[in-house]
């Protein structure tokens, strides 16, 4: 423990468990990140690791697991597709979220052919069809800053319309209903 109470350092034994314990409790968004190979087959993930990165340059930042079936789709062909969902699409979460339901992830939902032939989602709040500007490899994950080439909002959505998905402790939850924002 560090001279500062209830501070731990990454030399401390409780610094794991502490640093893992304050990220679940971080809301994020919930976003399927889809992308096509070169062959033109789908592939897809859930991600809570994307966020804009600039408005001058319209631009999104994604951290994706080089473990991930996507991985080299996305890196081959230097695109993918963000699709911010919101509560109505939990069932696409788990297909999403598990290798063992990969087949299974373009069967359900409203799907469609967009910017690059990429899929979107046309019940997502948004979908942001970025191309690869630049990626940063790290340990085991790659960042890739993508450049947003094209975004599309869902049909009559409005800001204060929508119900988006996030993930907070550990699981999804639903925003609807909250006091503030």
């Amino acid at each position: 423990m560090d001279d500062v109470t209830g501070v731990y350092c990454d030399t401390d034994a409780a610094f794991s468990e502490t640093l893992r314990k304050s990220l679940r409790g971080t809301a994020v968004n919930i976003s399927l990140l889809t992308t096509r190979d070169p062959e033109g087959r789908y592939h897809g993930l859930a991600v809570t690791t994307a966020v804009p990165f600039s408005s001058h340059l319209p631009s999104m930042i994604v951290a994706v697991s080089h473990a991930a079936s996507a991985y080299p789709a996305i890196r081959d062909s230097q695109m993918y597709c963000l699709n911010q969902i919101t509560s109505k699409d939990i069932e696409l979460l788990d297909k999403f979220s598990r290798s063992d339901l990969r087949a299974s992830r373009f069967t359900n939902g409203t799907w469609r052919a967009g910017l690059g032939g990429l899929p979107y989602l046309a019940t997502a709040t948004a979908s942001f069809f970025c191309s690869v500007a630049t990626a940063q490899s790290y340990e085991d994950q790659t960042v890739f800053i993508g450049r947003i080439d094209g975004v599309r909002l869902a049909d009559g959505s409005g800001a204060g319309e929508c119900d988006p998905l996030i993930w907070i402790n550990g699981g999804p939850a639903k925003l609807a209903g909250r006091a503030y924002a």
